[in-house]
């Protein structure tokens, strides 16, 4: 990226980087300054658009190939053509009908094939295969649908816009979105989770039996694996202070944040970023009143990207913090 080499991985979680991003959780890695002068001024907002057009034009047009939070890094040591043409793999273009013992694989042809593991790596229909009981409580439950009432439709259609306001007003640079998106649609309705993990009618409720972890996807995933099972515990052990009036608000946002941020992916159902990952961190930190500072020292914090080793002994921190706020031990 310009003068500089950086590695990817390292780019997207650098907080640097993620000031460029129109984020609506970016508050709370503490320079709320710092995006308010670059998504809130003329001047900001120029150099957050020549930093995207340069990020742009050496990922399009030298690449050839761009969407959202997939990231495909080639590392076989050698011309990985010539080892799928070698012979040590075969490729089979048929249906599978179905599976049976001794790992034999059936397809609708007929033929089969034995193999030692199957790994199902599909999902072209959105929806999930798995039947929540009672019928229609996936709306709810804030997962894909594809059958909402029509009072759960006016809710969240009310919900939406106020949040589409809002992002827009704050960051004006997302009101001109890319002409070429995804032309991927299915009649579904998003994702709708408190802070990317808990249903947010439960939530309000205080019902806090049930959250659905890595609906998150990002290029940082083990980061925000990391931070969301301390959260996830803590959720479900009702050990998290929230403000229950502003769920559905802030569930809204981040719905309708992901779409109109990264109209080039999937966002548009399912949450997904690549430079937002370590101010949601640091979201998640701070509900569990968890320092999200991690490094040692500032340069080193604005500068250096962060990795899953700078979020090593959370899970102790917070117990501690549990430890002297209850004045127990939490095991």
């Amino acid at each position: 990226m310009g003068p500089f080499t950086l590695q990817l991985e390292h780019v997207a979680t650098m907080r640097f980087f993620t000031w460029f991003s129109p984020c609506v959780w970016g508050e709370y890695d503490g320079c709320s300054w710092v995006r308010r002068f670059l998504h809130g001024t003329w001047l900001g907002r120029t150099m957050v658009h020549r930093l995207w057009e340069k990020i742009r034009m050496d990922t399009v047009n030298f690449n050839g190939l761009f969407l959202s939070a997939r990231v495909g890094v080639l590392n076989y040591p050698g011309n990985i053509h010539d080892y799928v043409t070698s012979g040590q793999v075969q490729i089979i273009k048929k249906d599978i009908s179905h599976l049976s013992k001794n790992g034999t694989i059936n397809f609708a042809d007929g033929t089969s094939y034995q193999t030692d593991a199957l790994i199902a790596i599909t999902g072209w229909k959105l929806s999930p295969n798995i039947q929540y009981k009672p019928d229609g409580i996936e709306a709810s439950l804030g997962i894909l649908t594809e059958s909402m009432s029509s009072e759960e439709l006016e809710f969240w259609s009310h919900l939406d816009k106020e949040a589409e306001r809002e992002i827009l007003q704050k960051f004006p640079y997302l009101t001109r979105p890319p002409k070429n998106v995804i032309p991927y649609k299915q009649k579904v309705s998003p994702y709708r989770l408190y802070r990317g993990m808990a249903p947010p009618g439960l939530t309000s409720r205080s019902d806090n039996s049930i959250v659905f972890i890595k609906m998150v996807h990002s290029t940082a995933n083990i980061i925000i694996a990391e931070t969301q099972a301390l959260w996830a515990y803590a959720y479900l052990n009702g050990m998290i202070d929230m403000n229950k009036d502003k769920v559905y608000q802030e569930t809204a946002l981040s719905s309708c944040y992901g779409r109109l941020r990264y109209p080039c992916g999937f966002s548009a159902w399912y949450p997904e970023f690549v430079y937002d990952t370590v101010p949601y961190a640091d979201m998640l930190l701070r509900d569990l009143g968890v320092r999200s500072r991690r490094k040692r020292i500032a340069t080193q914090e604005v500068f250096s990207g962060y990795t899953i080793q700078d979020y090593k002994g959370i899970n102790r921190e917070w117990a501690e913090k549990r430890r002297c706020d209850e004045g127990k031990k939490v095991i």
